[in-house]
């Protein structure tokens, strides 16, 4: 089995650490996603995903995300629960594993992984 996703685009929001239970940072992205190719109205369409950053990758992408930065994300897609109408529903979490910045970032490709960390 595989759980995998890997997304280029653009950051929208400006970058924000937050602590969470028993001390762990988070920062959550959102990232704009250009499509390769036009709709059927001959329009590039723009998707939008939010992605969860932790512990070294938050602090990472404090002190060198930036709103309207190039990056790439990889990471793993979890569940969360969410409640609508008095309903809980499960939906997609996309967590950032691995983070590559393109353009004026601090060194022009730098690479890090959340295992490399740890281990």
């Amino acid at each position: 089995m595989y759980n995998y996703f890997m997304l280029v685009g653009r950051i929208c929001n400006d970058i924000e650490v937050q602590e969470v239970a028993e001390g762990k940072r988070v920062v959550n992205v959102r990232l704009a996603v250009n499509r390769e190719f036009k709709n059927i109205n001959g329009e590039y369409v723009t998707d939008f995903f939010s992605i969860s950053l932790w512990e070294f990758l938050a602090d990472m992408a404090n002190d060198h995300f930036k709103k309207g930065a190039l990056v790439g994300i990889k990471g793993r897609i979890g569940q969360r629960e969410i409640t609508v109408n008095e309903k809980s529903i499960k939906v997609p979490d996309l967590i950032g594993e691995r983070i590559v910045f393109f353009g004026d970032a601090p060194a022009q490709r730098t690479e890090k992984s959340s295992a490399e960390v740890e281990g």
